[in-house]
């Protein structure tokens, strides 16, 4: 359905690292840090404007997932390591980060520890916050359970309670019953915040380009999403005030987003001070992120 350019770096210590390439192959760079799960078919969602926008949308795999191989013991700041290594292997001079839902607290990783040199600007839209602190006050009580509790201490019940029943984890289905599946769950929607998510995800484009993606993501088993909802939910390993200045960060966050309250977006902001520039918009998860891509997209390839 989208051009793949699926390829794998081997890293220094013997792991493969998984990535593709979306948009256009001379634009400005911009490091695509997928979703919780996700995978680096996440991408393909900016191919269309990358090519209009002149941005080269790189999307490398968390540990564990897609084409990347497992590893034990990680933690966030292992991945601008990763991203550092891709952009030396591809030559790249300079470059943007963008982090999407659970690629949020990676995308923070790499403003913190990625040269100042290289790093232009970084861009997180809907992106969790530091859970092990905060919290996750607003959000569906599925999100609440597992960020908040499942992952740090019952990640066997989250495997088979939620990964093993969601549409996007039963990898027993058939692409299309699939997607069958995951039209039918927002076929009804009840509030605002549903019809916003109905708009978006059930665009036939997005939710086969979204199903690619988690199919991707458990593309090892379930071990490489349980390993990356730990990471997410426990302490990130530096203090989001400690991020160097120098670095403009924008952060994106919708008023009706339950999957990653909007809270989280204005703690971050807090704690970064006049380095971040928040906007809040009325919209959900999927919303913000389908609405606004052209706008965030656009800001990180003029600020490259």
């Amino acid at each position: 359905m989208d051009n793949d350019t699926s390829d794998s770096l081997l890293l220094p210590d013997g792991r493969k690292l998984g990535y593709t390439q979306y948009g256009s192959p001379t634009g400005r760079a911009v490091f695509f840090i997928h979703g919780h799960p996700g995978s680096r078919f996440e991408g393909a969602h900016l191919h269309d404007l990358g090519l209009k926008l002149g941005a080269r949308i790189i999307t490398p795999e968390r540990p564990g997932m897609g084409l990347s191989s497992p590893q034990p013991g990680r933690t966030l700041l292992n991945c601008p390591k990763d991203v550092e290594h891709l952009a030396n292997h591809l030559k790249l001079e300079s470059y943007g980060v963008l982090g999407v839902s659970g690629g949020g607290p990676y995308a923070l990783a790499c403003a913190y520890a990625l040269p100042r040199d290289k790093l232009k600007c970084v861009s997180i839209v809907c992106g969790l916050g530091p859970v092990y602190e905060i919290g996750m006050k607003g959000a569906r009580w599925v999100n609440w359970i597992g960020f908040a509790f499942g992952y740090r201490y019952t990640p066997a019940f989250i495997n088979r309670w939620f990964w093993q029943s969601q549409t996007c984890g039963r990898l027993d289905l058939s692409d299309e019953e699939r997607l069958e599946r995951h039209m039918k769950e927002f076929s009804k929607p009840k509030t605002v915040a549903d019809q916003k998510d109905f708009e978006s995800m059930t665009n036939e484009v997005n939710a086969r380009r979204f199903l690619r993606s988690t199919r991707g993501a458990f593309a090892h088993g379930y071990d490489g999403a349980l390993q990356d909802g730990r990471v997410l939910s426990t302490d990130f390993g530096f203090r989001i005030e400690d991020i160097r200045p120098g670095v403009p960060v924008q952060l994106w966050y919708g008023k009706l987003d339950v999957n990653v309250p909007l809270n989280h977006g204005e703690t971050i902001a807090k704690r970064l001070g006049d380095r971040a520039v928040l906007r809040v918009e009325d919209e959900t998860h999927a919303s913000i992120f389908f609405n606004w891509r052209e706008q965030f997209l656009g800001d990180l390839v003029r600020n490259i």
